[in-house]
């Protein structure tokens, strides 16, 4: 990528970032951005976010590829991974070889399923101002040794502009708001995966194409993931319209 290309898309990353003040906001929708920003100025094969409820407990709410969700799910379920870590810590974690004996130790089965998934290195970041963390960044790369220092301290300065544009959007909001949050964040993965569902059996292409091709339209048109997701369920978006792949989606695990 040309130096003012980056630059022109470095700063409208900031801007979207911290554009959270708007009817219709919805924490989904905008991590999934996050995650599209993320993987454009980042040398990264996938990225995805674990957030904190009002419980402490991790919720999966969004990852760039279907391999990235299923590698979060994995974090959830046996409780172990670096994103875990990370939320639970309060700094950052790695960048750490998936090959090598630290990660097997410490994460023996969701290291397992990453190096399955094709991916050999992966670091976390905090979603966090001072000292509170409402959640991680996880990064994936297919190459030991590929997480370097400066897309680190890119990837984190991302995550800081998401984390003060997402509690914002809380100040605005009442209480009741708040708390319903990141339970209509689950209902809006269900969303999602019945979408990509609908695809996979109609287009007979596998989840994470379908998932490409999802995110792909939904960006393309400037409209809801959610949304499209939701209309392709009800029956209301041309399944025909996912046919095709899009010309610049990357082959990614």
């Amino acid at each position: 990528m040309a130096q003012p290309e980056r630059d022109e898309r470095l700063a409208r990353a900031f801007v979207e970032l911290a554009d959270t003040l708007v009817d219709g906001f919805h924490l989904v929708d905008f991590l999934h951005v996050m995650t599209d920003h993320v993987g454009e100025l980042l040398d990264v094969a996938a990225a995805g976010v674990i957030m904190v409820d009002a419980q402490g407990r991790l919720v999966n709410v969004a990852a760039s590829t279907h391999s990235a969700y299923q590698l979060e799910e994995v974090q959830l379920e046996f409780d172990e991974g670096p994103c875990r870590d990370c939320c639970r810590r309060h700094e950052s974690v790695g960048p750490v070889d998936l090959a090598g004996p630290t990660a097997a130790r410490r994460w023996p089965r969701f290291t397992e399923a990453a190096l399955a998934a094709g991916f050999a290195a992966v670091a976390a970041l905090p979603l966090r101002l001072r000292e509170e963390v409402i959640g991680a960044l996880n990064l994936f790369h297919t190459h030991p040794g590929a997480l370097c220092p400066a897309d680190l301290r890119l990837g984190q300065a991302l995550a800081d502009a998401a984390t003060i544009g997402i509690l914002h959007q809380r100040l605005a909001r009442d209480q009741a708001e708040q708390v319903g949050q990141l339970h209509t964040a689950l209902n809006s993965r269900i969303v999602i995966e019945q979408a990509k569902g609908v695809l996979v059996a109609r287009l007979d292409i596998p989840p994470d194409a379908a998932f490409t091709r999802l995110r792909a339209h939904a960006r393309a048109h400037r409209s809801s993931l959610t949304l499209l997701c939701a209309q392709v369920i009800e029956g209301t978006a041309d399944t025909d319209l996912f046919a095709t792949p899009p010309a610049d989606a990357p082959h990614r695990p």
